[in-house]
């Protein structure tokens, strides 16, 4: 009953994530501005590579047992992939120079990499990765709220409020994930393994379609009032640290 449970929710986060692709995609096809064709593609990724994952999770490929729980490594795969795109894709809204990127992404898949190494390592060290996982989030999060918008070259007001929301909706959702984690099979084990899933399948469709419908709804506004935007394969202008 759990396992069938446990797989209700995955296929449930694979609908979200599936959904959440069709935005960008249909604005790809719709938006003629081609300097927000890479935008589209960027959001499409996200959670079309989150969809691949919970797919594959749902059907049980990347399943491991470590030390009697369940590892999703697919999990693992997919938010170190789509958080780099989520992070990758709030700087090329601010446009805050290359160095800033850098940082971006360096600490984020610290945050990943060491968030795996806490479900995969022995007590009491993964306990050790879990506090530095944490430290490295409390780095990301005062790059997104206190450097990046310094060093911002931001298109416009319009381009300044989008990423201003979708920093915060970012910053407050992934501050929940380590929580979930502690209190998961992992951590103190308050949470059954089914409902650890559940909570982040609700988390990661929300933070990741919710996400992707915000940016795109930002870019169709900041079109509408003639914001331009930096194309993804070109880096702003600033190189500002």
């Amino acid at each position: 009953m759990v396992e069938t449970t446990t797989t209700t929710w995955l296929w449930l986060g694979f609908a979200g994530m599936a959904l959440g692709t069709v935005p960008p995609l249909w604005q790809l096809v719709a938006d003629r501005a081609p300097e927000r064709r890479g935008h589209y593609l960027a959001l499409a990724g996200i959670t079309g590579v989150a969809a691949v994952a919970y797919g594959g999770m749902a059907l049980g490929v990347g399943t491991v047992a470590v030390d009697g729980r369940p590892l999703y490594t697919l999990r693992y795969a997919d938010w170190l992939v789509t958080t780099l795109l989520l992070v990758g894709y709030l700087w090329l809204v601010a446009g805050a120079g290359r160095r800033a990127l850098a940082r971006l992404l360096v600490l984020d898949a610290a945050v990943i990499l060491l968030g795996t190494a806490a479900v995969v390592l022995p007590d009491p060290v993964r306990f050790v990765a879990f506090a530095l996982g944490g430290l490295a989030f409390l780095g990301l999060a005062r790059e997104l709220v206190v450097t990046v918008p310094r060093r911002a070259a931001f298109a416009g007001p319009v381009a300044a409020a989008t990423f201003e929301k979708l920093r915060n909706v970012t910053v407050v959702l992934w501050a929940l994930y380590p929580v979930v984690w502690l209190l998961g099979p992992a951590g103190v084990g308050v949470l059954l393994p089914a409902t650890e899933v559940l909570v982040f399948v609700y988390l990661d469709v929300v933070a990741k379609a919710g996400f992707v419908v915000l940016a795109v709804n930002g870019l169709a506004a900041a079109g509408s009032v003639g914001e331009g935007a930096p194309a993804a394969d070109e880096a702003p202008a600033s190189t500002a640290d």
